[in-house]
C-alpha cells in the first residue's frame, strides 16, 4: 500500500509542478505577444518619424535656395520682377467705394443642461 500511496503523491506532485509551469508559460506567452505588438508599433512610429525628418530636411534645403526665396517673394509678398508692370485698380471719379462688410459670427449661448449631459455621458473616461 505504501508504494501505491508514494506513486500517487509523486504523480500529484508532478501534475502540480506541470500546472504551475503551464501558468507561468502562459503568462510569458502573453507578455511576448504584448511586447511584440508594442515593438511593431514602435517600428511603425520610427518609420513615420524618419520619413517626416527626411521630408523636413528636403524642405529646409529647398527653403535655403535663392529660387525658393524669390518664388516666395513674388507669390506671397507680391514683389515684381524687372520688366513686369504693376497694375493698380483706380476707381473712376465720382464713384463711391463701398466698404466690404465682414460679418461677425456671434456664438449662441450654450444650454447648460446640454453641457452637463455631454460632460457626463458623451466623453470617454
Amino acid at each position: 500500500m505504501d508504494l501505491k500511496k508514494g506513486k500517487t503523491i509523486l504523480l500529484l506532485g508532478f501534475l502540480l509542478v506541470l500546472i504551475v509551469w503551464m501558468i507561468i508559460f502562459g503568462g510569458r506567452i502573453s507578455d511576448l505577444n504584448r511586447l511584440t505588438s508594442e515593438f511593431e508599433q514602435a517600428q511603425e512610429t520610427m518609420a513615420a518619424l524618419t520619413a517626416t525628418t527626411r521630408a523636413l530636411a528636403t524642405e529646409v534645403v529647398r527653403a535655403d535656395s535663392d529660387a525658393a526665396v524669390e518664388e516666395w517673394a513674388y507669390e506671397n509678398r507680391r514683389w515684381i520682377r524687372e520688366g513686369d508692370h504693376r497694375i493698380a485698380v483706380v476707381p473712376l471719379e465720382g464713384t463711391q467705394v463701398l466698404p466690404t462688410l465682414i460679418p461677425t459670427v456671434t456664438q449662441e449661448p450654450q444650454n447648460l443642461f446640454r453641457v452637463w449631459w455631454d460632460l457626463f455621458f458623451n466623453t470617454k473616461p
